[in-house]
């Protein structure tokens, strides 16, 4: 008799040990997911309070068989913006220079094209397809302003930085991310370091950023 009580409590004993294990890891997950969104929530006011950055870095877009691989230095003011992308255009020099206004497009000929959207330009003059207007904030590893997470798919990891998002049919992945100082005085802050963006089977850029530069406040 006393063998099958033992047996029973055993048993008793390791189902409700299994279900409070069970209670505590879905509290623990919880807790988690709450804490990245905290993170994410100060993160994100950093980052939009970043309106002035210069980065410098290198792009690879391939649109089904073509492929440019170009050096990048992007100087960011505000809505105001400066972008010069050199190396696949007859190994010469292409600047973007815009705003909310629109764009103008200097080739290596020193030939000056103006349209709405930089992506329009780009495309049109040296057949790049690339997510400019995104790219601005997508580069400091924020979604565009007015929209939230739900409707970009955006997910983060578990130190409160976006890993991935989608938006119009582009999804990007962030690879990796490296400290620097944003402020002088400031705590260091993770920006993205690799961004791989794709758009369906076709097209593709990847890009590597080698320096951020910001202006001593």
């Amino acid at each position: 008799m006393s063998v099958v009580i033992s047996r029973r409590f055993k048993f008793y004993f390791l189902l409700v040990l299994s279900m409070l294990v069970s209670a505590c890891a879905s509290l623990e997950q919880t807790v988690t997911k709450d804490k990245v969104a905290e993170i994410w929530q100060q993160r994100k006011q950093r980052l939009s309070g970043v309106q002035d950055w210069h980065m410098k870095g290198r792009m690879v877009v391939v649109n089904g068989a073509e492929l440019w691989a170009m050096s990048v230095d992007w100087q960011q003011k505000g809505n105001q913006y400066v972008i010069f992308l050199s190396g696949p255009f007859g190994a010469g020099k292409v600047q973007l220079a815009g705003s909310s206004n629109g764009v103008l497009l200097k080739d290596s000929d020193n030939q000056v094209f103006y349209a709405e959207t930089p992506e329009e330009l780009l495309l049109e003059h040296t057949g790049v397809a690339m997510p400019l207007s995104y790219l601005r904030f997508w580069m400091l590893g924020l979604p565009q302003p007015g929209s939230d997470s739900s409707t970009n798919n955006a997910r983060f990891d578990e130190a409160g930085r976006l890993s991935s998002l989608s938006k119009d049919q582009w999804d990007v992945v962030y690879k990796r991310y490296l400290k620097w100082n944003v402020i002088a005085g400031n705590k260091p802050l993770d920006l993205p370091d690799k961004i791989f963006i794709t758009r369906g089977e076709d097209i593709k850029v990847r890009v590597v950023v080698g320096e951020w530069l910001f202006d001593e406040t």
